[in-house]
């Protein structure tokens, strides 16, 4: 089910995060586009919690994207972030045009597993989860 009704999604996405979230020790997953609107999240994660994330991994998923260098001296695309804390993860990963997938998960669960269903959903639904940038102010 849709958190957030009011929002026009094409299609309703929610299905593939809970999808997300049945890997064992999953918790949440959210979907943003490329500006940080948050766009669609699995069962569990309302209004609020889908707000903060999203101006959370907006910002770090920006700062990752500005390490390409640090790694290669070709431009190469950010894929993903990791970030480890005492009880989990929070993973950001790319999911499609426009837009990012954020997930976390428990300290048990297994990282490789976890980043493999993501990226898996993600190149599997790579169509339905790119969303169409939002219209500027001078658009509408």
């Amino acid at each position: 089910m849709n958190p957030y009704p009011e929002l026009k999604l094409r299609p309703d996405l929610g299905w593939i995060l809970d999808e997300i979230v049945q890997v064992p020790h999953a918790r949440h997953a959210v979907l943003l586009s490329a500006d940080g609107l948050a766009v669609s999240a699995s069962q569990g994660v309302g209004r609020e919690l889908a707000e903060k994330i999203a101006a959370t991994t907006t910002g770090l998923q920006s700062l990752s994207r500005n390490g390409a260098e640090f790694v290669s001296d070709l431009a190469t695309p950010w894929q993903q972030t990791m970030v480890g804390y005492r009880d989990g993860y929070l993973f950001v990963i790319a999911a499609g045009n426009g837009s990012y997938l954020v997930a976390s998960a428990g300290s048990d669960v297994e990282i490789d597993h976890f980043s493999y269903t993501m990226a898996a959903n993600v190149q599997r639904l790579s169509d339905a989860l790119a969303l169409d940038p939002r219209p500027s102010a001078e658009q509408g």
